[in-house]
């Protein structure tokens, strides 16, 4: 029969390692959204990945720490100016095939989990694609955070990862507000297209 609680605080030692090294990541994630220049961005959020990688690693979390590896590799690639769209593509395939194998052939004996472990692989692949987009408008862009919170915070606690998992509320709540603020700008002002813009830099 299955049991399951949301919220079970019987962690091991790797599991309580785990996210302390998320939480430390995510803490780095948030530094990097206050950064003005493109290098400290990257450089945050690779050292964000990495943590993560293996906090995930830690917690089983397979699919994520795949998502993550990929997403250092890439950051990697933009530092050292090879970025383009020819890449960008190439980053988002890896990601999608890579996070399905691995995903399905370490959760075998649990489907559930295996189930679960999509979340991550569908939040990177939607959100890496809708940045894609030139010119993507706000409403957009705060959407699909919206959809890669949502999916990251129920992929954390059902893998015990409560650091990933407020973390990701918090984003998903500020993520919604900005898409209401907007749209009540919007409609004030009249204005079509309000001059609120998303730079595409291909940066979570």
């Amino acid at each position: 029969m299955f049991n399951f609680s949301l919220i079970d605080f019987s962690l091991s030692p790797l599991q309580i390692a785990g996210n302390i090294l998320t939480l430390i990541g995510m803490i780095l994630f948030v530094i990097s959204s206050i950064c003005s220049k493109k290098k400290h961005i990257l450089l945050f959020q690779t050292g964000n990945h990495s943590l993560c990688v293996i906090g995930e690693s830690f917690l089983q979390q397979t699919s994520g720490a795949v998502q993550d590896g990929v997403s250092i590799i890439r950051n990697i690639f933009i530092l050292c100016h090879k970025n383009n769209k020819v890449w960008n593509i190439i980053f988002i395939v890896l990601g999608l095939v890579l996070g399905i194998v691995f995903n399905v052939v370490f959760q075998l004996d649990d489907l559930f989990m295996m189930g679960i472990g999509f979340l991550p692989v569908f939040a990177s692949f939607q959100y890496s694609i809708v940045v894609l987009f030139p010119n993507i408008k706000v409403p957009y862009i705060k959407a699909s955070m919206v959809v890669s919170s949502a999916c990251w915070c129920i992929y954390g606690l059902f893998s015990k990862n409560y650091s990933m998992a407020i973390f990701n509320v918090i984003i998903c709540v500020s993520s919604l507000c900005s898409i209401i603020i907007y749209f009540i700008r919007k409609k004030k002002s009249g204005i079509e297209n309000p001059q609120e813009e998303f730079q595409v830099t291909n940066e979570e």
